[in-house]
């Protein structure tokens, strides 16, 4: 948040070409589509799973099968 802070402050006192700050907007571009892409794929993940039970929740289910007798 301090790169978003940085560019809003400069930008308001002083005018700035277009190149001023290059390197910048492209983190602040990067992070926001790493921080997308994570989203997405947990998005994916939560929608796409595996039918049925996977190996932990069968193995978890036969144990407390096993304790309930």
């Amino acid at each position: 948040m301090d790169g978003i802070a940085y560019i809003a402050t400069t930008a308001a006192e002083t005018a700035l070409s277009s190149a001023d700050f290059l390197e910048l907007r492209r983190s602040l571009v990067v992070h926001a589509a790493g921080g997308l892409a994570v989203l997405l794929v947990a998005t994916m993940l939560s929608v796409y799973k595996p039918r049925g039970l996977t190996r932990y929740g069968w193995r978890r289910s036969q144990s407390s099968e096993r304790e309930r007798t």
